[in-house]
């Protein structure tokens, strides 16, 4: 080759080289002067105000944002499914009053189903939230159709729903599969936790709704023929468990944390249910952006920060060692020793991605199959 062409390859390439070199430099200065502008509005705004579960609301959570944003003042109301119902309250009312949503999807399907939301990957701007390769599967995942205002942050297995007592129930043969606990020897030894009074479909019983191995004829029959003993009180339902007035529960929550305290209760493995197991489901938290929030720069950096790797090192912590919750990031760039061993992803492991599901079509008959079941019981 001419050793002239050669050269010109070179200064070319160099050339090249040097204009990719400042197209990316000039992208990150745009980048950070995007942020120091959106860090100011913030602090003039002085104030995010964010709902949910402890999740995000736990106070070792929100302090550890206060500690690195001081000027920025949290204001949370914290709680299960009566935040969603206070949240649609307020909205029909016109009061705008909510910045960040998180909790389990099926609240946030709610909202975006009402148009209660905006896109939340408008507000994500720091590289290392926006750099996909440090979360699972090398991509940002959301649960809703449009795959831009519900963040999927948690990435812990899927549960199988169920939970047993350890004195009453010593050997876990013979239920290999959610089929196996329609056997006519479990009827009236079943608990059933309904999630409180709002009315809302639980994200375990749409899964069940909508996965062709399981489908409504199984809650039909979970309903109808079980006699189900069905609390609305979380804790009531875990205490009855423990207690022994049923020795296996369907829905039954804070299982680790009763575990703590001595109780004999446990989690039923998820691996030994064939069609549990997916990601995004029930136990796998979200977060949401409200539309017309009334403070979107601090909702920006609350957001960023919160996706950050400090922000969801701190949860990841504070869930698995405080509020003793099964709880793994989906980013897969912070350590994972705390991680409790039942939301712990294996390795090599390929997951089921559950979308989005429509509680629509399920919910009149998700809450019929309640109601009548509880009749039912009561009738007796």
């Amino acid at each position: 080759m001419n050793p002239r062409f050669r050269l010109g390859v070179l200064v070319v390439s160099l050339g090249c080289f040097s204009v990719l070199a400042l197209a990316s430099y000039g992208a990150a200065a745009d980048a950070g002067a995007r942020w120091e502008k959106t860090l100011a509005a913030a602090r003039a705004e002085g104030q995010v105000t964010i709902y949910g579960g402890e999740e995000i609301t736990h106070p070792e959570i929100l302090g550890g944002f206060q500690k690195r944003y001081p000027k920025i003042k949290v204001v949370s109301v914290s709680g299960h499914s009566e935040v969603m119902q206070r949240i649609i309250a307020e909205r029909r009312a016109r009061k705008y009053l909510v910045d960040i949503f998180s909790y389990g999807p099926n609240a946030a399907r709610t909202a975006y189903i009402a148009k209660f939301l905006a896109p939340i990957e408008s507000l994500l701007m720091l590289p290392e939230v926006t750099d996909t390769s440090g979360w699972y599967g090398g991509r940002h995942h959301y649960r809703d159709p449009d795959g831009k205002y519900i963040f999927l942050y948690e990435g812990t297995p899927g549960t199988a729903s169920m939970a047993y007592n350890t004195k009453l129930l010593k050997s876990l043969e013979g239920i290999d599969s959610f089929w196996d606990i329609l056997d006519p020897k479990w009827k009236g030894k079943l608990g059933f936790y309904s999630y409180g009074r709002g009315r809302s479909v639980p994200t375990p019983m749409l899964t069940l709704y909508y996965n062709p191995d399981v489908g409504p004829k199984f809650l039909e029959r979970l309903f109808q023929e079980m006699d189900l003993t069905i609390s609305r009180d979380r804790r009531q339902a875990t205490n009855w468990l423990a207690r022994g007035k049923y020795p296996l529960c369907f829905m039954c929550r804070d299982i680790e944390k009763a575990q703590k305290q001595g109780l004999p209760v446990a989690l039923y493995p998820a691996e030994r249910i064939k069609e549990a197991g997916a990601l995004g489901s029930g136990n796998s938290s979200v977060l949401a952006y409200l539309k017309n929030a009334p403070h979107p720069n601090a909702s920006a950096v609350f957001a960023n920060w919160f996706l950050s790797r400090e922000g969801q090192s701190t949860w990841q912590r504070v869930m698995n060692e405080v509020v003793v919750e099964s709880s793994n990031s989906m980013r897969t760039d912070i350590g994972k020793d705390n991680v409790l061993a039942s939301a712990k992803r294996i390795d090599g492991r390929t997951y089921k991605m559950l979308g989005f599901l429509d509680p629509r079509p399920v919910t009149k008959f998700y809450w019929k199959l309640v109601k009548e079941a509880g009749k039912k019981k009561k009738d007796k």
